[in-house]
């Protein structure tokens, strides 16, 4: 008799498939992730054998390697301890006489433990050559230390001009490190612009490197997404803009249109603390005490409060989801948002529904086309559900929006790499300022004025796109969970 060797094999992968199904599918339903999340992850394992499975191990969970869940404990009650020295030396200053500026600082302050410091001053650069300009001014300024870290560094243009920048510091004495996402700056690190400045002594190193034997004790897909400049404790940078040329990087999707803020105060000191953190979480030895060459000292040379959130796995990840809901919640009148990639999760769009049925005039401007053709779709499949609600939805037609901003009553605003999408909210590392000051939040409202004025309402003719227009959308929603 002849044995079904094709029969065996093929019950065989039936009996380990569903095996594989009721175990992961366990191991998701007591994980207790939002609904959304879960049933996109089941669909997934369900409909993909073998490969939906591969692909949940791989991405599915928020694995961090041993070594780094260590160092980061470490380092956890340092930096706490740094923060609290900073919020000590601020708190006396601080006054808010804006309700919206009172329920953020207090939840900032005791839900995450972010401080809101005062005594800064704050100067927006809506123009990235201006941007880079500003930064080289400082960095050829430095006396002590400059410290950046980004998730791009894309050589050529505007951004040669801040290497070129640090090299003259080196060879000044100034220290200098650089630290970069291992992924999102992977074309740099084999530039002869890198070799130029590790030969200068600039310190570059990778944030999250990337591997053969790495990809399978943690997430590839774990990104250090902050753009900040620390230099000498003073000035920082936050915003959205990446160390690449808007005229060099990905010129076929547009202009990319970012912003960048220069801070003098305490806020540079909270930045060069997750700088250095970061830095030694990647490289540091275990021999050495972190953050003990951060100065804390009163230097305050403005009147602007400032809280500067910080937020990635194993490192308060719902920081900055919790943050802007709580802005979300708690806006009166109006609230502004810019956001390339608008793909938010369960809470956010109930947040904003929420808003809207309450009588905030809620407007959203994203980019008419994005990088990415998958996040596009899944973005446009939330339109109908925001117009439902009178939610105004801009297009903004001026290249590749950017900027990642929202402001709110015209008292408060944010800034920062976070997009409002899922994988700010819970995979990526993230920094950005909320800024507790009229003024400046005049400032960022009248940018965001500009991005409307070169933007097309999303109105009634949407409604009325072809059935396989709304399916294509609606199915790639189902993965938004996963974007």
């Amino acid at each position: 008799m002849e044995t079904d060797w094709t029969g065996i094999f093929g019950l065989g992968a039936l009996v380990l498939n569903w095996g594989i199904i009721v175990g992961l599918g366990f191991r998701i339903i007591i994980k207790r992730r939002p609904a959304g999340v879960s049933l996109a992850w089941l669909t997934i394992i369900v409909v993909v054998p073998f490969v939906g499975a591969l692909l949940y191990l791989l991405v599915g969970e928020l694995w961090l390697a041993g070594w780094r869940v260590r160092r980061a404990r470490i380092l956890g009650e340092p930096y706490r301890q740094r923060l609290a020295e900073l919020r000590q030396e601020s708190e006396a200053h601080l006054h808010h006489d804006d309700h919206l500026a009172r329920v953020l600082d207090a939840y900032g302050s005791r839900g995450i433990g972010s401080p809101t410091l005062t005594g800064n001053t704050v100067q927006i650069h809506s123009d990235a050559g201006d941007a880079f300009a500003a930064m080289v001014h400082d960095i050829d300024h430095a006396a002590r230390r400059c410290l950046l870290l980004f998730y791009i560094w894309h050589p050529g243009g505007r951004s040669d001009e801040i290497a070129e920048a640090l090299i003259r510091a080196a060879d000044r004495g100034v220290e200098c490190r650089v630290l970069l996402d291992a992924v999102g700056s992977s074309s740099f690190f084999g530039s002869s612009l890198c070799r130029r400045l590790r030969s200068a002594g600039v310190e570059v190193t990778s944030a999250l490197p990337v591997g053969r034997f790495r990809s399978l004790l943690a997430r590839i897909d774990l990104r250090n997404h902050r753009k900040i400049i620390a230099i000498d404790g003073r000035i920082g940078y936050c915003g959205s803009l990446n160390l690449a040329d808007p005229k060099y990087f990905k010129p076929n999707k547009g202009p990319w249109i970012d912003m960048m803020a220069r801070v003098e105060g305490p806020a540079a000191e909270a930045l060069e603390l997750i700088i250095q953190h970061d830095l030694w979480l990647e490289h540091g030895r275990d021999d050495q005490v972190p953050f003990e060459d951060v100065n804390i000292g009163p230097y305050r040379p403005g009147n602007v409060a400032i809280q500067v959130v910080s937020s990635g796995p194993g490192q308060s990840p719902r920081a900055m989801q919790d943050m802007l809901l709580t802005m979300v919640y708690s806006a009166e009148t109006e609230l502004i948002i810019t956001t390339p990639y608008f793909i938010p999760s369960e809470s956010m769009l109930a947040a904003l529904v929420a808003a809207a049925r309450r009588g905030v005039r809620v407007t959203i401007v994203v980019p008419e086309r994005v990088d990415s053709p998958l996040v596009q779709f899944a973005s446009r499949a939330y339109f109908n559900d925001l117009l439902d609600e009178n939610i105004r939805l801009l297009l903004f037609r001026g290249g590749l929006l950017h900027a990642k901003t929202m402001s709110a009553d015209r008292q408060v605003c944010m800034f920062g790499s976070a997009n409002l999408d899922r994988r700010s909210f819970g995979v990526n590392f993230e920094t950005s300022m909320f800024i507790y000051d009229r003024a400046v939040t005049e400032q960022l409202v009248a940018l965001q004025q500009s991005y409307m004025n070169q933007s097309i309402e999303v109105a009634e003719p949407f409604r009325k796109r072809g059935p396989h227009r709304r399916l294509l959308e609606n199915a790639t929603q189902l993965l938004a969970p996963l974007l």
